[in-house]
């Protein structure tokens, strides 16, 4: 877990300057969760490890899909998923999810842009449910570096309270 801890702080870095996360940073932590797997499990468990993977992978894709979460995102909560059990990774993406929340939460508030957001998601939920066919959230990706919160930052402060033994 500790070597996942430093990936995504390399990670977080690339995320906040950048708004974006190496496809080559993330090919090496998938490696990397590989061969820890292997160390510290055994071979038997890599099975299990690609499944995690891909499971995260799958869940996280539709968020994807409509411009929540950007690729690297999605790609850097599945090669994670891949150092830990399921348990852990359901924890593990909880809390990082929590706090990104608290984040996104907390910028709105201070922008004083809460219930304008509110009122847009409203209309964009009610437009899927109306049409039954999900869209893109935000019309351009601008507007989505502009407003959206850098997930492997939360990740790590996540992976952090999971090396502090909290869970």
């Amino acid at each position: 877990m500790l070597i996942m801890t430093v990936f995504l702080a390399v990670a977080g870095i690339f995320d906040h300057l950048f708004h974006k996360i190496p496809n080559a940073l993330t090919m090496i932590m998938f490696i990397a969760s590989l061969v820890y797997v292997s160390l510290t499990s055994g071979p038997g468990a890599l099975p299990s490890a690609f499944l995690r993977m891909a499971v995260t992978g799958a869940a996280f894709y539709p968020f994807f899909v409509i411009g929540a979460f950007g690729a690297g995102d999605v790609k850097l909560l599945a090669v994670c998923s891949g150092f830990m059990n399921g348990k852990r990774t359901l924890i593990f993406i909880f809390i990082a999810m929590f706090i990104a929340s608290l984040y996104g939460v907390t910028q709105l508030v201070l922008k004083k842009e809460l219930s304008r957001r509110m009122r847009r998601l409203e209309m964009y939920i009610g437009k899927i449910l109306m049409t039954g066919k999900p869209e893109r959230y935000h019309c351009s990706r601008e507007a989505a570096v502009k407003s959206g919160v850098a997930l492997a930052g939360p990740m790590f402060l996540s992976a952090i309270i999971g090396v502090g033994g909290w869970y």
